[in-house]
C-alpha cells in the first residue's frame, strides 16, 4: 500500500526518497446503517466520511504540513479508517490539525527534542497526545524514515490530564428523583391519538429510553426490521426490538441483540411502522425518520428528546440519551441486579461501568451490609479473615503505626502493626494491612479515604486492562477488589466498636 526509502543509515541531514502514500483510491469504512457510503474517495483533497447521520471531513489543502509528512500522515488515516469507528478516525485526525499549528509542522524528519517539546505542550489536549503517540508508533513500526524507537519511548513518558470516563457516575446520583420520574411516566402515557405524527414518534422514542437505555447512536441505526412481533395461539402479542450495539470493538457491523419490550411500547412502534409504510413506501429503511422521510441523525434524536424531556419538567445540561440511559444503570443497580447483567442489558462490552453504578449509590449493598454487620456469625467470620483487634491511636507508639502511599496519595493514620518495631514487612503497607491479622485498625482511623483512594486505583486498572484486552484474567484488579470489601468490613467493625463504646460508656 506504502513504500519508502532505505532508511538504514539515513540521517535528518541526509537526502532520502520521500515517502509516497500510494493506497487505495477508496478506502471501506464501518458503517452502522445501509443508506451511508462505505468508501472515503482518498484521491480528493478533502476527505469525508459519516456517521450518526453527521459528516466528518479532513481538508488536507487547509493543513500546513512538510510535504512528505502530509503523505505519512495521509497513510495513516487511511489505516485509522479502516482498523477504527469512523468517530474514532474522526478524532484520529485532529492530531494532524495541532501538528500543522504547531512550530514543527513544516519541518520533517524531527529531532527527539522537537517532538518531546512540541507534544509536551498539547499533554493538555489528551486525544492530540494519545493519537500522535499510536501514529507514531505505527510508522515505526512500519520502519519509515524520520521516526525511532527512542524517541518513541520518550513521548510514552509524557503525561496527559487523567480522565475517568465514569467519574460522573461515581460522584453523584446519575439518574432521575423520584418527582421526575413520575413526571416522566406522565408524559410518555399521555393520549397522543390526537396529535400529529411527528409528536408521536417522539413518545414512541422517549418510551423507548425509559426501558432500554439506548444511546442516540442506537436510536439512529435501528432499522424498521429490528423490529418483531410474534402472536401467540391465543392471540397474545410478544414484542422484541433488536437493538444494535454500539461500542463493541473490532466490528466491521454493530452486532443486534434481542430486546424485549413492553405491550405498550410494542402497540406504538407498530402503529409508527404502519404510518410509516404509509408515508414513505414499503422500501423505507429506518425506524426513525425525520417529515422528509431520512433517516433521522444523532444530532436531531437529541434534540427531540431534549424537548421531550423539558415538556415533562425535567431540565439537566448537558444530558438527553444518557440521563435515561444513567438512570436504567442506577435502578437496575439499587435493585440489586449483578453487574454483569447490568453490562449485558446496556450492551457494554466490560462491567466497568455497571460498578460504578453500583458504587455511586449503593442503596442496596448499604442494607446488605448493615444487616450482615449486625449478624455474630458475620462478625465472627470477618474477625478471623480479616484483621487484629480494633485499638485505639492515643494507645499506640508512634513507631508501629502504618503509612503509606495509595494512588499516589500518602495515607497514615489508619492503624498500627503488631510486629516487633524494626521488623520489615514482606507486604506491601496499607494494601496488604487490611486482610492481614497483624493489622490493628484505629477505631477513627482514614479508613474512608483508603477505600476511595483503592477504588479510583482499580479504576486505572479497569481503564488500561480494558485497552488491553485483559479484564477478564486481571490479578491486581482482583486483589483491588478482595482489599476494598476488606476495607468496607474494617469500616463497619469500626463503627461498631466506636457505637458499642459509646454505649458502655453510658
Amino acid at each position: 500500500m506504502t513504500k519508502s526509502a532505505d532508511q538504514e543509515h539515513a540521517s535528518p541531514s541526509s537526502s532520502f526518497s520521500a515517502y509516497v502514500f500510494e493506497g487505495p483510491a477508496q478506502v471501506a469504512i464501518r458503517t452502522r446503517t445501509n443508506d451511508q457510503p462505505r468508501y472515503v474517495d482518498t484521491r480528493l483533497s478533502v476527505w469525508t466520511w459519516y456517521d450518526g447521520g453527521t459528516a466528518m471531513k479532513i481538508d488536507w489543502t487547509a493543513l500546513h504540513l512538510n510535504p512528505n509528512l502530509m503523505q505519512i500522515a495521509k497513510a495513516f488515516l487511511a489505516y485509522a479508517l479502516e482498523k477504527y469507528a469512523p468517530v474514532t478516525a474522526f478524532k484520529a485526525s485532529g492530531v494532524f490539525l495541532r501538528l500543522s499549528e504547531s512550530v514543527i509542522s513544516a519541518k520533517f524528519p524531527w529531532t527527539r527534542q522537537e517532538v518531546v517539546t512540541t507534544i509536551s505542550t498539547l499533554a493538555k489536549f489528551r486525544e492530540s497526545t494519545i493519537f500522535f503517540r499510536t501514529f507514531y508508533r505505527w510508522a515505526l513500526n512500519r520502519g519509515i524514515f524520520g521516526f525511532d524507537k527512542e524517541t518513541y519511548l520518550a513521548l510514552k513518558e509524557i503525561k496527559t490530564n487523567r480522565h475517568d470516563p465514569y467519574k460522573r457516575i461515581f460522584l453523584s446520583q446519575s439518574g432521575l428523583a423520584l418527582n421526575e420520574e413520575i413526571r416522566l411516566l406522565q408524559r410518555i402515557e399521555r393520549d397522543i391519538h390526537t396529535k400529529g405524527w411527528s409528536e408521536a414518534q417522539l413518545n414512541m422514542m422517549l418510551h423507548l429510553s425509559f426501558e432500554l437505555g439506548p444511546r442516540s447512536i442506537q436510536f439512529h441505526s435501528l432499522d424498521i426490521v429490528d423490529f418483531e412481533f410474534i402472536e401467540s395461539a391465543d392471540h397474545e402479542r410478544y414484542y422484541t426490538l433488536w437493538l444494535p450495539m454500539a461500542k463493541k470493538v473490532g466490528q466491521r457491523r454493530p452486532e443486534r441483540r434481542p430486546r424485549k419490550i413492553t405491550t405498550r411500547l410494542g402497540e406504538k412502534i407498530l402503529q409508527h411502522v404502519s404510518e410509516m409504510r404509509r408515508r414513505f413506501g414499503g422500501d423505507c429503511e429506518p425506524l426513525f425518520v425525520s417529515p422528509n422521510g431520512r433517516r433521522m441523525s444523532v444530532t436531531e434524536i437529541g434534540v427531540g428528546l431534549k424537548h421531550e424531556l423539558r415538556e415533562a419538567g425535567i431540565d439537566k445540561p448537558n444530558q438527553v440519551t444518557m440521563l435515561l440511559r444513567h438512570h436504567l444503570g442506577q435502578g437496575l443497580a439499587d435493585q440489586g441486579t449483578p453487574a454483569d447483567m447490568i453490562a449485558e442489558l446496556l450492551g457494554h462490552n466490560t462491567t466497568v461501568a455497571a460498578r460504578a453504578y453500583v458504587t455511586a449509590t449503593p442503596n442496596i449493598a448499604r442494607i446488605k451490609e448493615k444487616a450482615l454487620g449486625k449478624s455474630p456469625s458475620y462478625q465472627r467470620i470477618m474477625r478471623s479473615l480479616l484483621t487484629g483487634e480494633i485499638v485505639q491511636r492515643h494507645d499506640t507508639v508512634p513507631e508501629r503505626a502504618i503509612r503509606g502511599v495509595i494512588d499516589t496519595q500518602y495515607i497514615g493514620d489508619i492503624g498500627a502493626c503488631a510486629l516487633p518495631v524494626h521488623t520489615h514487612c514482606p507486604y506491601n503497607p496499607v494494601y496488604a494491612c487490611y486482610t492481614c491479622k497483624k493489622f490493628h485498625p484505629f477505631a477513627d482511623g482514614r479508613h474512608e479515604q483508603v477505600k476511595d483512594a483503592l477504588q479510583r486505583e482499580a479504576q486505572r486498572f479497569i481503564d488500561m486492562a480494558e485497552q488491553a484486552g485483559d479484564l477478564i484474567h486481571n490479578r491486581p484488579l482482583a486483589q483491588h477488589q478482595t482489599t476494598i470489601l476488606a476495607v468496607r468490613a474494617t469500616i463497619e467493625r469500626c463503627r461498631q466498636h466506636t457505637e458499642g463504646s459509646a454505649d458502655d460508656a453510658v
